[in-house]
Formats: C-alpha cells, structure tokens, sequence
C-alpha cells in the first residue's frame, strides 16, 4: 500500500531539509551502527551524498547491510571499507571496526526496540540496550571518539516499559560519559519512524491482506510519528551540537492510531473490523516526549529542542555503578520495574 505516506504527509509535513547544514560535517569519518535497520539506513542515505564525508555502515544482520549496499550502488555492492559486520555485544568486534576505519564521529543507532517482545525477553535488552551501548561508549572513549550521538525513544521519557528503561538507562550511560570527559556524547530521542520495519503500519498491513480484524490496544490511543528521512537528518544534526546532553526532536502532534486504521480500512475498500484488545504490558496509551525534570531548551535547529538530565538519583547511581554482566539480576530487576 502506498497510502500510508501520502496520509503522513498530510498529518506533519513533509521531511525537507537543510542540506548545507549537514554539509559542515565536511572532513568527518562516521560509523553507524544498527545501519541495516529503518533509522541507521537512513542515516547512511543521507550521509552518502556528501561528497567529503566517509562513513562505515555497520550492523550484525549481514542481510540487511547487504541489501541496504544495493539501494546505494547496485553495481557494488557491500563495497570493502564501507559495510562491516558489527556486533555491539563484543567488544573485539567493535575494537576491529574502529581499528580498520579510524571513525571521528559515531552515530548509534543499533538496539532493540519492540516493546511486547523486549517485555518478555528483558535479558535481550539488558545484553543489547544497556550493555551493547555501554560497550561502545567504552571504546569510544579509549580511542578518543569526541562526538556520539546515541539513537533513543520517546518511551524512555518516564518510561514503564522493559524498552523505555533500557533505553533511557543508555541515555544516562551516554550522559555520564559526556560529564567524565568533557566530550560531545549526547542522546536524540524521538517517537516512532511511519512505517518502518515492524510498526504498527506494518502490523495493520499484513492484517489488512489476511481479511481482519484490525487489532488496537485502545480506541484512544496516540502516537508521535516523524519519516525516517526525518530522523535520520536530525540524528545526524546532533552530531554538530554540543549544548545539552539530550535532544528531543519536534514531532508536532500525536496521531491518533484508531485514524490511521480507518484510513487504512478505507483506502482498502474492505470491510474490516477494528477490535480493542487492551494495553499490553509496559505500553502507554499516550506517550510524551520528556519528562516533567527535563527543561526543553530551544536551539539553532527549530526541529530540534535541548533539554539536560537532572541530578542523578540514587538507582541510577547504583545501576550506572553496577553495569557489568555480573550484576545481571539487579539490572533485570530494574528493568522490569522491581527495584524501588
């Protein structure tokens, strides 16, 4: 279906940018992680048409890369030097990447993000989110990476989900590296990318082609929605700022998802049924954007707001004090919402 974008469109715009901004990362070396999936293959995109910046792209879905090496160069694909596997959970696999590509800048975007799934395999988060992002911090850090940009999620912003909590403890892992070094470490947080692999859109699709129903939680549930092109470009924005340790972008108004099945149902010309199914597990029936501690801050970008974390509380300090496999249960614990 190809609906679905000319309604996106029309619910917060289209995904214009500045593309003279972009270009001040003239000179830069950047690797992406997690670039086979929605975000990181965006970033690639828009990173491949400046003439004077070399990225690597890398992700540990061989597949993926190898399809996102054609959308670029057909003739060449998975060019040497440019695509390499990488997986964040290893360490020697992320010492390798830096050693054969020198970045200066990262941009990581690898993670997991399905919320019903992370809620019942929350040692998956714990080992990717959490560790994985701990991981490359790390050995930014030794090899003297002066700007990162962590890829985050508005479900980390009071979060009530295994996801939120391992992403907004990634955020405090990437906050805590910035204030110990004086470096550009930051996060960006933003809601859901329209249509990506895995979305609700995707969701709605396939039970469009199997008859129905349409599945929601609730009838009153909203999202915030912005295009991958969109994310992307902002991500890559925040690599050039360096005043707040969280970005937030601008992503105009929720949408209302029960709209967005009946234009699905709509444009499909069949009679399908919606039916209500109950909030899942972590899930929220609204999302935000911040937290009522987090002071947003307007900055040059006008999509993009500057906010600071507060003073760390006693959890954090203890779970930011204990990031090690060996404390696997206290983490799990947190992540699920047990520890008080």
């Amino acid at each position: 279906m190809d609906f679905h974008l000319n309604f996106f469109n029309a619910q917060v715009g289209n995904d214009a940018f500045d593309q003279a901004q972009i270009e001040m990362l003239s000179g830069r070396r950047i690797l992406i992680t997690g670039a086979g999936g929605s975000i990181g293959s965006a970033i690639v995109k828009v990173l491949s048409v400046l003439s004077d910046v070399v990225f690597m792209a890398t992700d540990h879905d061989e597949g993926r890369l190898h399809s996102l090496s054609l959308d670029l160069d057909a003739l060449n694909p998975f060019p040497q030097g440019r695509f390499s596997i990488l997986d964040i959970k290893d360490p020697k696999s992320i010492q390798t990447a830096f050693d054969s590509f020198e970045p200066t800048d990262i941009i990581h975007a690898a993670a997991l993000k399905h919320l019903k799934v992370l809620e019942v395999q929350p040692r998956e988060a714990l080992t990717t989110n959490i560790l994985g992002t701990k991981n490359l911090i790390d050995i930014s850090m030794r090899n003297d990476i002066n700007n990162f940009v962590n890829i985050s999620t508005d479900k980390a912003a009071e979060p009530t989900s295994v996801l939120g909590r391992s992403k907004f403890l990634a955020e405090l892992i990437t906050a805590k590296a910035s204030k110990d070094s004086g470096r550009n470490y930051v996060s960006c947080r933003f809601g859901n990318v329209f249509a990506s692999r895995g979305s609700v859109i995707e969701t709605f699709e396939s039970q469009i082609k199997h008859g129905g129903p349409l599945t929601l939680s609730s009838k009153e549930v909203s999202r915030y929605f912005m295009s991958a092109r969109q994310a992307a470009y902002l991500s890559v924005c925040s690599l050039l700022m360096n005043s707040h340790s969280l970005y937030i972008f601008d992503m105009g108004e929720p949408i209302s998802l029960l709209e967005v099945a009946e234009k699905m149902i709509s444009e499909s010309n069949a009679n399908i049924e919606i039916i209500e199914i109950g909030l899942s597990s972590g899930e929220k029936k609204h999302e935000i954007l911040s937290s009522q501690t987090e002071e947003l801050i307007k900055t040059t970008n006008s999509k993009i707001f500057g906010a600071n974390f507060r003073d760390e509380s006693s959890l954090d300090k203890e779970l930011l004090s204990n990031l090690n496999p060996v404390n696997e249960i206290m983490l799990l614990q947190y992540l699920q919402g047990q520890t008080t």
